[in-house]
């Protein structure tokens, strides 16, 4: 029996874990030794002051910020979503940092593809002042939802600071970040002047120096900008590209070999079983045969990543790895040579034609007026989507702004009949009052993005006239789930410490009960989700149980069931059926020391 998590993954003791199963001998204690840890490696560091390094004002502290863990929920809003129970499609309003640590567990690896347009660092844009002793608070009151609302301000170029707190709000938010991307995974991060040099730095030390690929130039402007004081019109920007695969050079490279002297070089073998049960891609679900040995390999849970049509091209081309036993899984030829492949003939000069005030147009057109200043261009998203990502994988964009990269998408699995799915994390900064914008009754950022999607979603429906092309495997995913940052549905302890013992008191009788006073079933279990794994787009259905209300999660690879009630009944453990591989969820109290002491022999037993 083990107490269900209640707070995000902890990222630095995750990588000391890594560290000690490949380097044991570099530990004291259990506490990394660092002198142990260059000798290990042979690499023996400077210790003067001479060494190169990267340092600003504030890094101690981000480090402290990056390892904090998050103590805050996503909540779902069914009401502002549009087909929430089938749509993969995801958007979370909240503090980009505190989000992706808790995607953290849930999509881990998971993402192809990051697409973010941060602040500039002009004078003009805000940077969100990060506290990693209370973050989740930090937030409520920096975005005025809490009652001593700090409201978010501008990084103004005369702070001592300037720099050096859009380092820290970058590379808090991009470290994090790389842990959700795939092993082949790229990051597209839009910027200009102002902090491009301070970016490449903070890439550079996150992804590695090995791992950049190309810093893209986009030509923004069409016309002169005679504004610069300097006389030169600045007529462009700048999109940094990394790829995760990249990193570890020559250990990467050792993957691929050629063992059967196949004449297109050396390759390494590629997983083939596909993303989706059977109901969403049908296509893909059939019995996968060798045609020369006969040897039927069946299909997986999830079907074969390639539709009849696409495995048999691949076959006859001699890419399919068989394996001899009929248990065994086939598997695909990756040659290292289409892999150095990926960016050839993609100019670093991007965006050709396209400009800031077509995204302008696209933003008038959809809201009949301009509702927000500078928004990408769909065309240019489109193209860096095209290059980085593949059609069925996920993107993740945690600067979503007007959500162009939601439109991008939508419209881009519209005309190649891909199946795209995109998460979308937006602060919902303020509008302005009384402006022209707020009076139309968008009150935040994250709401006008939500309207976007929703006006998009509209008129592809429209598009659509109800019918679908005829070589699409599933149908058009026109819909996505809104989620909000919240706090804890637990009861969380805070560190009182110093401070009015009645607020300690006052704690302390909360902790009489696990849950808040007014939870909602949907909302606690939705933290149990995320915090435990699973995907924000898992199925949950009410079991049909006399004795108790009891909910089924359901993420096609794993499930587990969880109630609420104060008491479990034996007549429901008894129906349920519970086995070793399944995992129960209930209150602590719902059960005595007699029953959980059996149910955690029967299966995996978690209490809140």
């Amino acid at each position: 029996m083990s107490k269900i998590n209640k707070e995000s993954n902890n990222i630095s003791e995750e990588k000391v874990n890594q560290l000690k199963q490949v380097l044991p001998e570099c530990f004291t204690e259990g506490k990394i030794d660092s002198e142990k840890l260059n000798r290990t490696l042979g690499n023996i560091l400077e210790s003067s002051d001479d060494k190169y390094s990267f340092s600003w004002a504030g890094r101690n502290d981000t480090f402290k910020t990056i390892q904090t863990t998050s103590k805050g929920t996503l909540i779902p809003v069914k009401e502002q979503s549009i087909n929430f129970e089938t749509t993969e499609n995801i958007f979370i309003e909240g503090d980009n940092l505190e989000v992706l640590k808790l995607l953290q567990k849930s999509y881990f690896e998971q993402i192809k593809m990051i697409y973010i347009d941060p602040p500039y660092n002009t004078g003009n844009d805000f940077v969100y002042k990060d506290d990693f002793h209370n973050s989740i608070q930090a937030y409520l009151e920096q975005t005025g939802q809490a009652e001593s609302g700090v409201k978010l301000t501008t990084n103004h170029e005369t702070s001592g600071r300037f720099h050096s707190d859009w380092i820290s709000f970058m590379y808090a938010r991009l470290f994090v970040a790389r842990n959700l991307l795939r092993e082949d995974g790229v990051i597209f991060v839009s910027i200009d002047d102002n902090e491009v040099h301070n970016l490449k730095m903070i890439m550079n030390e996150i992804f590695g120096e090995e791992s950049f690929i190309a810093q893209f130039v986009w030509k923004s402007r069409q016309n002169k900008d005679n504004r610069n004081v300097t006389g030169a019109s600045i007529d462009h920007e700048y999109v940094l590209c990394y790829g995760k695969r990249i990193r570890g050079g020559e250990r990467k490279l050792s993957m691929y070999s050629n063992p059967d002297k196949d004449a297109r070089g050396d390759w390494a073998s590629g997983n083939m079983v596909g993303l989706l049960p059977q109901e969403l891609r049908p296509n893909c679900h059939y019995d996968l045969i060798n045609p020369k040995t006969k040897i039927n390999y069946g299909k997986p849970k999830l079907g074969w990543r390639y539709d009849k049509n696409t495995m048999s091209r691949l076959i006859t081309e001699n890419r399919i790895i068989w394996p001899d036993s009929p248990t065994g899984r086939p598997r695909r030829k990756v040659f290292l040579s289409e892999l150095k492949e990926k960016f050839t003939g993609f100019s670093s000069i991007i965006g050709d034609g396209v400009y800031t005030k077509d995204g302008t147009v696209e933003i008038e057109e959809i809201f009949g007026s301009r509702v927000i200043e500078f928004p990408k261009p769909t065309k240019l998203i489109k193209q860096i989507i095209i290059q980085g990502s593949e059609k069925d994988d996920i993107i993740l964009d945690f600067f979503a702004g007007s959500g162009t990269t939601a439109q991008s998408i939508l419209e881009l699995n519209h005309e190649d009949n891909g199946n795209r799915r995109f998460i979308l994390v937006q602060l919902p900064e303020s509008i302005q009052q009384n402006s022209a914008t707020w009076k139309e009754g968008y009150k935040t950022i994250a709401d006008i993005c939500k309207e976007r999607i929703s006006r998009v979603i509209k008129k592809l429906h429209s598009d659509n006239k109800g019918k679908l092309p005829i070589d699409r495997e599933q149908p058009e995913d026109l819909g996505f789930k809104v989620f909000k940052l919240s706090k804890s549905n637990f009861n969380v302890w805070e560190n009182y410490e110093g401070r009015d013992t009645t607020k300690l008191k006052d704690q302390m009788k909360l902790f009489q009960s696990p849950l808040i006073a007014k939870y909602r079933d949907q909302d606690v279990i939705y933290e149990c989700i995320i915090k435990e794994g699973f995907s924000l787009n898992s199925n949950v259905e009410k079991i049909s149980i006399k004795n108790n209300t009891v909910y089924k999660v359901d993420d096609i690879e794993n499930f587990f069931c969880i109630t609420l009630d104060k008491t479990v009944k034996d007549e429901t453990l008894n129906e349920l059926n519970l086995g070793k591989e399944d995992i129960f969820i209930c209150i602590d109290a719902a059960l005595d020391d007699s029953k959980k002491t059996n149910l955690a022999k029967q299966c995996t037993l978690k209490t809140m």
